[in-house]
C-alpha cells in the first residue's frame, strides 16, 4: 500500500500525452480569441439594431454571460455521459462557427423584417422597445449558451487527460484562454473592423471556430474519454447532501462576485467613455484589461492552487 508521500508524488505524463495536452491548451487560446470577437461584434450590430451604444453593451454583456452561464450549467449536469469530452468541444465549436457564419445574413433579415412588419405592429414605445431587445437577444442567445459550453468540456477532457492536478489545468486553461480572449477584443475592436468590416469580422472568428473543431476532432481519439460512469457524488446521495450547506455558500459568493464584476465593468466603461469620447473603444478597452487582470490571476495561482490546504478561506 503507497505511503502519503507516494500518494501525494506527481504522476509524470508520458511525453506524448504532455505533447497532445499542450496542444489542447494552446486551442483553447485561440477559441478564447474567436469567442471574444463576437462579443465585440455584437455590440456593433445591435448597436444599429438597438439605436444607443450603451443599451447594446448592456445587453450584450448580460446575454453573454448569462448564456454561458446556462451553457456550463447544462453541460455540468449531463457530461457524466459523455464518453469523449473533447470530441462533444469539437462538435459545439462546430456549430457555433456554422452560426457565425450565417450571423450577418440572419441580423440583416430579422432587423428588415422588425422595422418593416413587426414594430410598426407595437402601439407602445415601451412594446416597440420590448420588441427591439427581444429580437436582439434571439440573435445572441444561441451561440452564447454554446461558448458556454466550451470551458466545462475542455476542462472536463483536460482533467481527465492528468486527474492528479485538476486545479492546475483548470487554472492554465483559464489562464490561456482569457489571453487569447484579451488580445481577441483588441485585435477585433482596432483591426479586424478597419480590415475587413463587421460581416468579414465575424466570418473570420467563425472560420477559427471551424478549424478549431476540426484540430480538436482529429486529435481527440481517445484523449479525455472515459466509460460512462455515473459520478459518486450523485449516486452517494445523503454523503452528497452532507456538504449542501458549503456548496449552496460557494454558489451565492460565485453570483455574488459576478454581479458584483459586471457593475464594475459598466462603471469603467462610461468612465472610460468620459476619457476616450468614444463609447465602442471604450468598451473594448474595458474588456480586454477585465479579460488580461483574470487571466494573471489564474497565472498566479495555477501552480499554487493544488498545494493551499483550505481553498475556501484563501477565496475569502
Amino acid at each position: 500500500m503507497a505511503g502519503p508521500a507516494e500518494a501525494l508524488a506527481p504522476v509524470h505524463l508520458p511525453a506524448t500525452a504532455s505533447w497532445r495536452r499542450g496542444i489542447f491548451i494552446a486551442l483553447f487560446m485561440v477559441s478564447g480569441f474567436a469567442g471574444i470577437i463576437y462579443e465585440s461584434i455584437w455590440t456593433h450590430y445591435l448597436k444599429l439594431f438597438l439605436g444607443h451604444a450603451a443599451y447594446a453593451q448592456a445587453l450584450v454583456l448580460a446575454i453573454f454571460m448569462g448564456g454561458m452561464a446556462v451553457g456550463a450549467w447544462f453541460v455540468s449536469g449531463t457530461s457524466w455521459r459523455w464518453h469523449n469530452l473533447l470530441r462533444a468541444y469539437a462538435v459545439v465549436e462546430l456549430v457555433i462557427g456554422l452560426l457565425g457564419m450565417g450571423f450577418h445574413p440572419a441580423f440583416e433579415a430579422v432587423r428588415s423584417w422588425s422595422f418593416d412588419t413587426l414594430l410598426p405592429l407595437l402601439e407602445t414605445p415601451a412594446a416597440v422597445q420590448a420588441g427591439k431587445w427581444g429580437m436582439a437577444t434571439l440573435l445572441i442567445l444561441p451561440q452564447s449558451v454554446l461558448l458556454g459550453m466550451t470551458f466545462p468540456l475542455m476542462a472536463g477532457g483536460i482533467v481527465r487527460m492528468r486527474p492528479d492536478a485538476s486545479g492546475e489545468s483548470l487554472a492554465v486553461l483559464y489562464f490561456c484562454n482569457s489571453l487569447g480572449a484579451a488580445a481577441g477584443i483588441l485585435a477585433s475592436g482596432f483591426l479586424l473592423i478597419a480590415w475587413v468590416g463587421l460581416p468579414g469580422t465575424i466570418l473570420t472568428a467563425a472560420v477559427i471556430n471551424i478549424l478549431l473543431a476540426l484540430c480538436v476532432w482529429l486529435l481527440a481519439d481517445d484523449a479525455g474519454s472515459s466509460p460512462a460512469k455515473r459520478p459518486a457524488a450523485i449516486d452517494a446521495g445523503a454523503e452528497a447532501r452532507d456538504g449542501g450547506e458549503l456548496v449552496l455558500l460557494c454558489l451565492l459568493v460565485a453570483f455574488a462576485t459576478g454581479a458584483a464584476s459586471f457593475f464594475y465593468e459598466m462603471a469603467w466603461i462610461r468612465m472610460l467613455s468620459l476619457v476616450l469620447g468614444a463609447s465602442t473603444h471604450a468598451f473594448e478597452l474595458m474588456l480586454s484589461a477585465f479579460i488580461l487582470g483574470l487571466s494573471l490571476g489564474s497565472l498566479w495561482i495555477r501552480r499554487r492552487i493544488d498545494a493551499i490546504a483550505d481553498p475556501i478561506r484563501f477565496l475569502g
